[in-house]
């Protein structure tokens, strides 16, 4: 799949080509892409005199970057400790057989979400939690979960 080279264009000269803001560059593709593409990759290496190999170290080591395909509205489910003893991972497994998707980290077919556990979200006293984007839903449920779901569906369509 060929990137519109326009876009990583517009992303690198919002940075005047410095590369000492790759993680920020990358931060704008991630935004705009969802993930961080290879042919992307391939351009900001040629454009920013950095090695792909670096390029894909930082895009690997930092949680908030994808080298796949996420969903516009990723949502992390939360089975550290205490969101494990208040259902997390019955919540995961819910949304996930919602969504339709195998694995963690696939997106589904329409590209609106995505799904995966995180080991801890800060907010213990909240358990269990859910984020969406970046809204964070304290005490959820698979309910509560599909809830919301259907609710950014919904916005979406219209």
């Amino acid at each position: 799949m060929q990137t519109e080279s326009i876009n990583v264009d517009t992303i690198v000269d919002n940075w005047n080509a410095d590369n000492s803001f790759l993680i920020e560059i990358l931060q704008d593709v991630q935004e705009q892409y969802h993930y961080i593409p290879k042919d992307v990759a391939e351009k900001l290496s040629e454009d920013l005199d950095v090695p792909l190999s670096y390029i894909f170290h930082i895009a690997t080591f930092y949680k908030g970057f994808s080298l796949e395909p996420r969903g516009k509205h990723p949502i992390c489910v939360c089975t550290g400790t205490a969101c494990h003893v208040k259902g997390g991972a019955r919540i995961l497994d819910n949304v996930m057989r919602d969504l339709g998707v195998s694995k963690e980290g696939q997106a589904t077919r329409d590209m609106l979400f995505s799904v995966e556990s995180v080991r801890c979200l800060g907010c213990c006293g909240l358990a269990p939690v859910v984020t969406v984007g970046d809204e964070v839903y304290a005490r959820s449920s698979s309910l509560k979960v599909k809830k919301i779901i259907n609710k950014i569906r919904r916005k979406e369509q219209s």
